[in-house]
């Protein structure tokens, strides 16, 4: 039996998936295979959605069942493996009409992750807030212990503005 001469898609470095009308595997690049450890030979003809676990699963199926209804290109995100993907489903058209789907997925911009990182950094001086109120009221009369949790929270305060300044630079 012959090997198909290679494709151009082969030598793309990005994940691409092809997809027939029965949502099913058809073609996946060798920078597919590499990113999800699979081999095109044992992934031919399985449903797409099972290359994909969960909520990246549901935005497959999403995403082929708008290219098949007529909406055109799908554009949507996803996660697997811990890593996030900005993916392009986009028919595959002929003479008779829609015959397959072509997905291209592209790793999510690094400054996603460090958004999502600097959102969770926001949590250490709200909980320094938190905790700082609460001692101004547990004694009246500790003049010192009041003067200190002022002079904390004035701290976490400054740590929240340098936060918020961060996220709203990386946002811009």
């Amino acid at each position: 039996m012959s090997q198909a001469p290679p494709s151009l898609l082969d030598y793309v470095d990005a994940p691409i998936v092809v997809g027939d009308p029965d949502g099913r595997t058809v073609y996946v690049n060798p920078a597919f295979e590499k990113n999800f450890s699979v081999e095109s030979n044992e992934i031919r003809g399985v449903p797409l959605a099972t290359l994909f676990e969960g909520g990246a699963r549901e935005a497959i199926l999403r995403a082929v069942a708008d290219v098949f209804g007529g909406a055109g290109t799908a554009r949507f995100q996803l996660r697997e493996e811990g890593r996030g993907f900005v993916a392009i489903a986009s028919p595959i058209s002929a003479a008779a009409g829609r015959v397959g789907v072509i997905i291209l997925l592209t790793a999510e911009p690094a400054s996603a992750d460090r958004l999502i990182a600097g959102g969770r950094g926001l949590a250490a001086p709200l909980d320094e807030l938190t905790r700082c109120l609460a001692e101004l009221t547990r004694d009246p009369a500790d003049v010192a212990a009041r003067r200190n949790a002022v002079e904390e929270a004035s701290n976490a305060l400054d740590d929240l503005r340098k936060r918020v300044d961060d996220l709203l630079a990386l946002l811009r």
